[in-house]
């Protein structure tokens, strides 16, 4: 079997024009000579920056030849230009290297830390999401596990109105809690207290209120109200209906890891723009606000989405034949197979309920990670979680922005501290006229 450093040579693959590569969960790959190309190197030379471990690759379904990862190739051009003297190709903002200075989050092959505490162990510890959250927020973790006290607004009047009743899956979360931040930074103006109030109360009130929106996975569709000495992940499951179901213990286990795996994966799309918001001096509610807009995207949560009706057309159909390139929601151009999925599926794996679709789920993540040589990702392990639950995968895409939004809230308020409004430069590529004198 070929080592996966040791590439099977290329010269002899006939590929079709135009046919340079492929792009898997907005990460793009490019066939060997595109790769020459761009760094200027010879092959060997390549294959050297791959078994050093700076270039990932991906294998091609069916074919002998392998896919190099563009951000990748980026990075060292960009730095092999710098050494040079020249101008650095500006590609920073895509995987590239870091732009922000930040305390809150380290990616790492083991995955995030948050603050100095890998997310992982937090995860398996038990450690509920009101501990890490405080965490990221204060710099140090709580003396104890405690749930936070009541201090939301009730939202159903505000919210009930933008739900039909029906189809679990037939609203969007996501902007459900946008609506819910808006209002919040609504009553911040009102009350002329925008911008000055506690950065932890107004995450608990936040977070306190996304928390009810479970309520609309459930059989009551409205809003779920909190209860005294609950914790998020609790009142959640109590939203989604699931509070009375078999294996409680194990149930609570998985939603407080799901929301800390969720906290924050450092400079994300969604997070960059809440530390925009921020920056220009809006609150902590509208930059949140702010970053569910830009995770709404379709490569942001519309992936989750893609992925949950893909699976329910393979439980479904039996006869369906098994397509295993591009599967939304699996690979991470952070990780060569992330370390949050592997625990939460893992955990999966003890949760009661049907044991048939488990199964085909677990031997369907097996036959991807064989054959295309990816594996599911946080996103996609969230989807997995909530089908295994009978939800929907718009449900994972709330589970993960209540999670998220800690990580959120942490960057907005170390922004805001910053004193800094962010504004990028860009380079001009386009045609210049000729300036008079």
């Amino acid at each position: 079997m070929t080592d996966q450093h040791e590439l099977p040579p290329e010269d002899t693959v006939t590929h079709s024009p135009g046919d340079t590569g492929r792009r898997v969960n907005d990460v793009e790959y490019v066939r060997r000579d595109e790769a020459l190309a761009m760094l200027g190197i010879k092959k060997e030379s390549l294959y050297t920056y791959v078994s050093r471990g700076l270039i990932k690759t991906l294998p091609e379904p069916g074919k002998r030849t392998h896919l190099y990862r563009k951000s990748d190739l980026e990075k060292l051009s960009t730095r092999a230009g710098a050494k040079a003297g020249g101008a650095p190709v500006a590609q920073a903002l895509r995987y590239g290297e870091p732009v922000v200075q930040t305390w809150i989050c380290d990616i790492s092959p083991a995955g995030p830390y948050y603050r100095g505490h890998l997310a992982t162990t937090l995860a398996s510890e038990g450690r509920p999401f009101e501990y890490v959250a405080d965490l990221l927020w204060g710099g140090l973790p709580p003396g104890r596990d405690r749930p936070w006290p009541r201090v939301e607004v009730d939202l159903t009047a505000t919210l009930n109105g933008n739900v039909a009743q029906g189809d679990k899956g037939s609203f969007s979360p996501i902007r459900l809690l946008a609506m819910a931040a808006l209002h919040l930074s609504a009553l911040e103006i009102a009350e002329d207290t925008a911008g000055r109030s506690d950065v932890r109360m107004s995450g608990v009130q936040l977070i306190s209120s996304f928390a009810g929106v479970s309520g609309y996975f459930g059989s009551a569709r409205t809003y779920q109200p909190a209860e005294d000495e609950e914790f998020v992940a609790q009142r959640i499951l109590r939203g989604f209906g699931l509070s009375h179901c078999p294996g409680q213990d194990k149930l609570l286990a998985i939603m407080h890891a799901a929301l800390v795996l969720s906290a924050d994966n450092e400079l994300s799309a969604p997070t960059f723009c809440a530390r925009i918001a921020s920056s220009a001096g809006v609150d902590v509610y509208a930059s949140v606000a702010s970053a569910l807009m830009a995770q709404a995207g379709p490569m942001q949560a519309g992936g989750m989405l893609d992925l949950g009706q893909y699976l329910t057309e393979m439980l479904t159909q039996e006869d369906r034949p098994a397509a295993y390139a591009s599967i939304p929601c699996f690979g991470h151009p952070l990780y060569d197979r992330d370390p949050r999925a592997e625990l939460l599926l893992d955990m999966i794996q003890d949760l009661p309920g049907e044991a048939v679709i488990k199964e085909r789920l677990q031997r369907f993540v097996s036959a991807v990670h064989q054959n295309a040589g990816t594996y599911p990702n946080l996103f996609g392990a969230l989807v997995i979680l909530l089908r295994v639950l009978g939800l929907p995968a718009s449900a994972a895409v709330y589970l993960h922005c209540v999670g998220r939004t800690a990580g959120w809230i942490a960057h907005a308020a170390e922004q805001r501290l910053s004193g800094l409004m962010l504004r990028p430069r860009a380079r001009y590529m386009g045609a210049r006229t000729t300036r008079s004198v």
